[in-house]
């Protein structure tokens, strides 16, 4: 099965950008290969359009996770005990209920599996303004991240990405809880003051998810957008591949 999926990203790599759209969207949902493997080396040969694409990983990353929200609402927790494991969907609850559905934006940025946590999303009715917003922050962090890493670091770069991404994320992710527990400590027990830097994040933080919460109401319209993505992309994809085949 590895040998079949690494086949079938060395072939989409051919068709680029389109070929990172579609991996990018696909994993949020159902498919087991991150998008990395495709944007990691595309990073390397294209470093001047680093950042546009981390962009553009992270725009189609959040889209497949609204489709992995949808299946989950539809579908419920059912779908969840087919494809994944029972200890790993309580784990999930588990980080629900620790870190709210901002554990999405932990799991869109760490090696833990993001897909399980969108599908958990719509099965555990969490607000799709939530998890845009998580997503959004997680994943942009992840990709931007890489791509930054690539910058600054040049060729020396592939040998963090390979054998430290992923514990450098975890560790970041540590760090910021961490220091986000111990400054509310602080906080609440008067022993530092405020500056008004984190209130003013927080007011910018609910007034974007206030605006975003106006259209919970337009998932049909939400879905209809990402049939009409998921046919375009379908219809470009083929419409490349069989040019080249020609």
């Amino acid at each position: 099965m590895k040998e079949f999926l690494y086949a079938f990203v060395e072939w989409i790599q051919v068709y680029g950008i389109v070929g990172l759209m579609v991996v990018a969207f696909a994993e949020s949902s159902f498919f087991p290969i991150p998008p990395d493997v495709l944007l990691i080396p595309m990073l390397f040969v294209h470093r001047e359009f680093a950042l546009l694409y981390a962009l553009i990983t992270t725009i189609f990353s959040v889209l497949g996770a609204f489709l992995g929200y949808f299946i989950g609402k539809k579908f419920g927790k059912p779908i969840l005990n087919k494809f994944f494991k029972r200890e790993h969907i309580k784990k999930v609850e588990h980080y629900f209920t620790k870190y709210g559905a901002w554990s999405i934006g932990i799991a869109g940025f760490t090696p833990l599996p993001y897909k399980l946590f969108t599908l958990s999303a719509g099965a555990f009715d969490v607000q799709l303004s939530t998890l845009t917003v998580a997503s959004l922050v997680g994943r942009g962090t992840r990709f931007f991240l890489e791509a930054f890493i690539v910058i600054i670091f040049g060729d020396r770069a592939m040998y963090y990405l390979e054998n430290y991404f992923g514990i450098i994320t975890i560790i970041i992710t540590i760090a910021c809880i961490a220091a986000y527990y111990i400054f509310r400590y602080l906080r609440s027990s008067r022993l530092i003051e405020g500056t008004g830097v984190v209130t003013s994040i927080k007011s910018k933080y609910h007034s974007f998810h206030n605006h975003i919460s106006k259209y919970n109401g337009y998932s049909k319209i939400l879905i209809g957008t990402l049939i009409a993505i998921c046919i375009f992309l379908l219809v470009l994809f083929l419409s490349i591949f069989i040019k080249n085949a020609l």
